[in-house]
């Protein structure tokens, strides 16, 4: 999942030229696969399966605002030409009859800050999966990128005890290498002829758990397993991104670890028990992938159980309770950090609710222009901790959840060129990431379509993409 050094260079050099040679920068950030673009070398990956359809409750259509004239759409958008014939080419697919008046976008200068293009963008709005970027943007946020989740078994007195620490990624070779390990200090310990121990589960690094916020977009339809301080392969029990999820995914992999103790000569009598590691016991352990590869697989698949699990890393690194609502909680407040410094509007940053870390809840609601906002800062180099959001999220036509998307002859001219997180709930769908206009500017955006019938996705959809086209169409 991860970047070379030699990538990293690249795309380090592309966007340390973006403040001074707008235009050379473009084409090395190109060339270097940092930005979207014609010249993008990257082969194209297959997308994951779209998923079954997020259920959601029938949607009251908000009611569309009248729809700006060309001359107020001019002058919302900075007095320049090219911005008020971008705001006026996007909002003239709310005409489209799945769109019914009901779009909201925001479009913003990553370089100044300034707003190009917006509709509706101080109303919040269901942002479904694309909240999977606000949740990245805290953890990176709050913690080191290069940080690791450690998953430890310490063995004392005839006890193993395995301890979590966040890893919901662990596979078997994971789990059999922490097996063999242990096995060996418990040879040491109680000699080549030592044959059982009793196991304890420590989990208490996370609380976790189901959060009630998914309503029925959790567990039970097979988006999410409940968020543990460990799992083996994401609690996924059949492998599969949209199939059943463990109601126990600690409990799992502690199962799955006395079984591998078996092979590995090490008997585990007794029945599997909770407690805590003892302090400065002889320990064996295995490490996740970093946390800025978990948040860049998070964002190509759009992933629910990682997203979730980020969510609650967050937490624990603010000091927050780490239950599902605390994981929420603690990232509404490192965005709200994030927009205030930025220069959000006070009463856009009041209407951001945050409910869980997925973007699965129904409750959650952002304005688009905070979204385009905290993208902007992602795509401007001003805050490095942020930069590789601008890398890991899909490129339309090339990649992860865009790969499929933009495939119409009037939308096409978008591949390689519109990076975003793509996101779908019920009578909503959305569109959030970067791109480069025709004249060089780098911009974050956010496009929201909300209030049509369930039955109209895939229209929905369309919808999004031709809107999201406009931005990249040469006048």
């Amino acid at each position: 999942m991860g970047m070379n050094a030699s990538e990293r260079v690249w795309r380090a050099v592309a966007i340390v030229m973006c403040a001074a040679v707008p235009a050379g920068f473009y084409v090395v950030g190109d060339l270097a696969d940092a930005f979207p673009g014609v010249l993008t070398v990257d082969t194209p990956e297959d997308g994951p399966a779209a998923g079954p359809k997020a259920l959601a409750e029938g949607w009251e259509r908000l009611e569309a605002p009248t729809p700006p004239s060309a001359t107020d759409l001019s002058s919302s958008s900075t007095g320049n030409d090219l911005a008020g014939d971008l705001a006026e080419r996007m909002a003239s697919h709310a005409t489209l009859p799945v769109v019914d008046g009901g779009l909201a976008f925001s479009v913003v200068d990553a370089a100044s800050g300034e707003v190009l293009a917006e509709r509706e963008a101080d109303t919040a709005l269901v942002p479904a999966s694309t909240l999977k970027l606000l949740t990245a943007a805290a953890v990176l946020r709050s913690r080191d990128s290069e940080d690791r989740l450690v998953t430890r078994a310490t063995v004392h007195d005839g006890v193993v005890t395995l301890v979590g620490g966040g890893d919901m990624t662990l596979s078997d070779d994971d789990l059999r290498e922490l097996a063999r390990s242990t096995a060996q200090l418990v040879a040491e310990q109680e000699g080549e002829a030592a044959g059982s121990v009793t196991l304890v589960l420590d989990d208490t690094a996370l609380v976790g758990g189901e959060n009630p916020a998914w309503g029925n977009n959790g567990r039970a339809g097979g988006w999410v397993t409940p968020t543990a301080s460990l799992a083996l392969e994401e609690g996924w029990l059949d492998g599969e991104q949209y199939g059943p999820k463990s109601a126990d995914p600690a409990g799992d992999a502690a199962r799955r670890f006395a079984e591998l103790l078996g092979e590995e000569g090490v008997e585990v009598t007794g029945k599997i028990t909770d407690g805590t590691a003892p302090e400065d016991a002889p320990a064996a352990e295995v490490r996740s992938e970093t946390l800025g590869e978990l948040v860049r697989h998070t964002l190509l698949i759009s992933d629910n159980t990682t997203a979730e699990l980020l969510a609650h890393l967050v937490a624990e690194a603010r000091g927050e309770p780490t239950t599902p609502e605390g994981a929420a909680a603690a990232v509404e407040a490192e965005i709200r950090d994030l927009g205030a410094e930025l220069g959000v509007d006070p009463s856009v940053l009041d209407q951001l609710e945050i409910h869980d870390g997925s973007g699965l809840s129904r409750l959650d609601r952002v304005p688009p222009a905070l979204f385009a906002a905290v993208l902007a800062e992602v795509s401007s180099g001003a805050v490095p901790a942020l930069e590789q959001i601008l890398f890991d999220v899909p490129i339309a036509g090339l990649s992860g959840t865009l790969a499929d998307r933009f495939a119409s002859e009037d939308t096409r001219q978008a591949d390689g060129l519109v990076r975003g997180k793509t996101g779908y709930l019920g009578g909503t769908a959305t569109l959030a990431g970067v791109t480069v206009l025709p004249d060089g500017r780098t911009v974050g955006y956010s496009i929201v379509v909300h209030g049509f019938d369930g039955a109209d996705a895939d229209a929905a959809r369309a919808a999004v993409d031709q809107v999201a086209v406009e931005m990249v169409r040469r006048p």
